[in-house]
């Protein structure tokens, strides 16, 4: 079946072989057998993030939306940091009284689990229309409804006959995929099924072939963590190159993600978060697409937007546009390389982001020592490669980590790097170690582009400069580890699945001895 027809999105140890469980160099990763990669886990995990996080960042963003979280009270509490982001979001739009997101649970009891929590979720679902007046409502499936067998599906079905907006329905059961991107998948999975197949007015018309505009017309699919700034600058540089923007699903009404069906073109600012969608529109639409690079860096940046320009035959005003724009960012960073040039650093993020920003701190001068992606597939394979050719082959160290912070810190203490970037979460383990810190991808600042090149290492020579909190920091905290586990390799507890590598060997011998014996 394909995605367009299964009911739940695949995990992506299973549609894009992702690996989660990796310790070793960046020039050891690229040899390793990808077989062998996906089947690799822990012997011990210190923490992980489920899918339902990922899912509900992207979902609660939908204007004038309610989510109904079907599952246990603490599943829903993922919504107290998502409703921040949106309220931040708002204000930086100059919409301060915009409608926070709203979200409920159905809070199942130990009485629910075992007579079932279907018609609990019906009321519930119908109590918040009643309540909230939403534009749309999504249902969250979570752990604890689908061990128990609750047909959520049909409870959707009843509802959408006795309301008249659209019911999203998102299968993010944390249990059933170890690689949290794959709540990327299940919100685009929503999204289109509610907004587009399952919707009361149909699916919109396909756009006739060859029909034109005055301005090419692109979809910019954008990221929660992305704020104004970066989708401002994202604008301006299309703009400038003669294109038009539509941006979204993120933050996006209805009509819009229905009219994303109709662009010239569908760009991508994030590989691992935005493949599910694009393709959807590729297939279904006929919306050619842009996935690959991240306008992260100069580097990046430039290849991003000839690479759009290419699709409408601008690259000659995209050409002098990047030139100038170069030329102006060079210019005013020079005033901060000094700062940087010869310092180390260490990345922690999502894969992609993690990889194109090591580009962007090698662009300004700096040796990457390090890389933490939350996992891995082939989307980074060639970008750990061009990093260590960026920097004349000098290797550096990989963690493959759904978080696993004892990880993380054993190796930043054997590493010392001169800076460490990454998400707030990650950031503490290091500032606890006295290391100075640069979040990655803050919404009210500018990350993306040239506006973000300048902005990125104006922030990062500040930060080492002066960095003396982190180090009173260190003086007065411990981390939760023994003296002993720093002397260990921080890779200990990474072992390959036998049983699964065997298995997985076993099929293909038989496979290989049945195509024998038919020739």
């Amino acid at each position: 079946m394909s995605l367009l027809e299964d009911k739940v999105v695949p995990g992506r140890e299973s549609r894009l072989e992702a690996c989660i469980a990796y310790g070793g160099t960046a020039c050891s990763l690229k040899g390793e057998n990808k077989g062998c990669l996906k089947n690799q886990e822990r012997a011990f995990s210190q923490s992980g993030l489920c899918q339902l996080l990922p899912t509900m960042g992207m979902l609660l963003t939908l204007p004038d939306t309610a989510v109904v979280v079907h599952g246990a009270i603490g599943c829903a509490a993922n919504g107290i940091s998502t409703v921040i982001g949106i309220r931040l979001r708002n204000v930086q739009k100059g919409n301060p009284n915009a409608k926070e997101g709203i979200w409920v649970s159905t809070n199942l009891t130990e009485s629910d689990v075992v007579h079932g929590g279907e018609e609990k979720l019906e009321q519930t679902i119908l109590e918040t229309y009643e309540r909230y007046s939403p534009k749309s409502i999504v249902v969250f499936q979570t752990c604890t409804p689908s061990i128990i067998g609750d047909d959520v599906a049909s409870v959707i079905d009843r509802v959408r006959d006795k309301l008249a907006i659209p019911v999203l329905v998102a299968y993010c059961e944390g249990f059933k995929t170890k690689v949290w991107a794959t709540g990327y998948d299940v919100a685009f999975h929503a999204i289109v099924h509610g907004f587009i197949e399952s919707d009361k007015e149909g699916r919109p018309p396909r756009r006739e072939p060859g029909s034109k505009r005055e301005r090419p017309l692109v979809n910019v699919i954008n990221l929660a963590s992305v704020g104004k700034p970066d989708e401002d600058e994202i604008t301006r540089l299309l703009n400038a190159i003669g294109i038009d923007v539509t941006i979204g699903p993120n933050f996006a009404t209805r009509e819009t993600i229905r009219n994303m069906t109709q662009a010239d073109l569908t760009i991508s600012v994030c590989p691992t978060h935005d493949d599910y969608f694009i393709d959807y529109l590729h297939k279904e639409y006929g919306v050619p697409y842009v996935l690959k690079d991240m306008p992260i860096g100069l580097e990046n940046t430039r290849a991003w937007l000839l690479d759009i320009a290419s699709h409408f035959g601008l690259e000659n005003q995209a050409e002098a546009f990047i030139d100038a724009e170069e030329k102006k960012v060079l210019q005013a960073v020079a005033k901060y390389t000094p700062a940087l040039s010869g310092k180390t650093v260490f990345l922690s993020a999502g894969e992609f982001r993690a990889l194109v920003t090591g580009a962007l701190f090698q662009e300004l001068g700096l040796e990457v020592v390090g890389v933490r992606s939350y996992h891995h597939d082939h989307f980074g394979e060639d970008y750990y490669e061009k990093l260590v050719k960026n920097q004349n082959g000098k290797n550096f160290s990989v963690d493959i980590a759904n978080f696993q912070p004892f990880e993380l810190t054993n190796l930043l203490n054997k590493l010392k790097p001169d800076l460490f970037i990454g998400h707030v979460t990650d950031n503490i383990w290091a500032a606890k170690l006295g290391l100075p810190t640069v979040t990655i991808f803050r919404i009210f600042d500018s990350y993306i582009g040239y506006q973000g090149f300048y902005a990125v290492a104006k922030k990062a020579a500040r930060v080492l400069k002066n960095f003396s909190f982190n180090q009173n920091l260190a003086k007065h905290t411990k981390n939760p580890y023994k003296l002993s586990w720093y002397e260990k390799n921080p890779f200990t507890f990474i072992k390959v699945q036998e049983a699964a590598l065997a298995s997985e060997q076993n099929t293909t011998e038989t496979q290989k001895k049945k195509e024998v014996a038919a020739q």
